[in-house]
């Protein structure tokens, strides 16, 4: 039986500039840098006290907090107003009729972490805690989105470090291409919380300036948080809505690299085993591939690891290759990273433009790709790869193409 055409029909952001997916965009596309000094907890004790976080009227908009239902943690609240606009963007309610052919499947790192600090200091000093001990769980945000949304279809939380919603992605586009469900929410939201941005920072992870990817004197990231959901939902579900298609979900691969906890492998072949499989999934060869968005964390030996498989996959064909990275304007978003680079993806797609990479000179000495350098470009795309590289090795890619009626993307 022939699989069914997954296409997206909603899409909601919660970005370090704020809420919206037009916030989103207008600000990575003009170059606008997140990166500013933390205010969440005492940074000055780090090599790097830089962080991208969700801005503080947003955090502090209690209203806004109301209106979601009070999710009670970071989170969630960013997932919840992502979901509200994803749908609203899909034309669509925030009960579904049909909830058992309703997917949901989410990707997170570190949701939970900041309320799990203020629960475990509050009982260290014998005080009430601020928090709800059922917010703390990674799994809060699926369960809240479930019961806010009466999702009853196949549902699943993903937690495979920064490739994360990316693989929520690819789960539900296996989901309802397979017929398990007809339609599905996916994406999820993360925290920039003090114990990931410490545990980083004593991997020397952290820059202590400008991120600058595929540099050659690049020397790390900083981090940032919020949401990505997308609704997707079948191409015949779609068009019998009369939807707007953003674009269409073509292929999804992944791998591990079996080489370490921490580090990207050194020949970049795990990492090319993903793009080759979503490559192979979606039918396509690597001279279909007009632009990747990059993991591109700027760090030493994730830059030249993604450099290395790019090569291997595309060959002669990675000199027409246009190439960007998100995370030197926005941080690198942890679990939330895949989701929010698949959004600006697609937004690419939409609007023939490559957002910029901020701060580089892309001077790396094995990068014979095209890196979009300081200045959005634009560009007639016709099809793209949003890939994610994870501790434990994981390695995922997500294709993504403009929808036809003749179903060549």
């Amino acid at each position: 039986m022939d699989k069914r055409r997954v296409v997206i029909t909603g899409i909601g952001v919660v970005s370090p500039y704020g809420a919206g997916l037009q916030r989103f965009w207008q600000a990575l596309a003009s170059g606008e840098s997140a990166r500013r000094p933390i205010r969440g907890f005492d940074a000055s004790v780090y090599r790097s006290g830089q962080g991208g976080e969700a801005p503080a009227e947003l955090l502090a908009d209690a209203g806004a907090r109301a209106r979601c239902g009070d999710p009670g943690e970071d989170s969630a609240y960013f997932l919840a107003l992502a979901a509200a606009e994803a749908l609203r963007d899909a034309g669509l309610g925030p009960i579904f009729d049909d909830a058992e052919r309703v997917g949901c499947v989410l990707g997170t790192l570190c949701a939970g972490m900041r309320n799990m600090r203020e629960y475990g200091a509050a009982y260290e000093a014998g005080l009430p805690s601020p928090v709800a001990a059922e917010t703390i769980p990674a799994h809060h945000q699926l369960d809240f989105l479930a019961r806010r949304h009466n999702l009853t279809g196949p549902s699943s939380l993903v937690s495979t470090a920064c490739s994360s919603t990316t693989d929520a992605l690819g789960y539900a586009f296996d989901l309802i291409r397979a017929g398990e469900c007809d339609s599905c929410l996916s994406g999820g939201g993360d925290v920039l919380a003090e114990m990931i941005h410490a545990a980083f920072n004593g991997l020397y992870s952290i820059t202590t300036g400008e991120p600058r990817p595929f540099d050659s004197e690049r020397d790390g990231f900083f981090i940032g948080e919020g949401a990505g959901l997308f609704h997707l939902e079948t191409l015949e579900s779609a068009r019998a809505r009369g939807a707007r298609i953003h674009a269409e979900i073509l292929g999804y691969g992944l791998s591990n690299t079996g080489h370490h906890l921490t580090a990207t492998s050194e020949d970049g072949a795990g990492e090319a085993l993903a793009i080759r499989r979503a490559l192979d999934d979606a039918g396509l060869g690597p001279a279909d591939i007009d632009y990747v968005n990059c993991h591109g964390t700027g760090t030493r030996h994730n830059d030249a690891s993604e450099i290395r498989a790019i090569n291997l996959v595309f060959g002669d064909a990675a000199e027409r290759l246009r190439i960007s990275s998100n995370k030197a304007s926005i941080g690198h978003c942890m679990g939330a990273a895949g989701a929010l680079e698949a959004a600006a993806t697609v937004l690419a797609l939409e609007n023939s433009l490559i957002p910029p990479t901020l701060h580089t000179r892309g001077d790396e000495v094995e990068l014979r790709s095209r890196l979009v350098g300081a200045e959005a470009r634009p560009a007639a795309l016709r099809r793209a790869l949003s890939q994610s590289f994870g501790f434990g090795g994981a390695c995922s890619c997500i294709v993504f193409g403009h929808y036809r009626e003749d179903g060549h993307a």
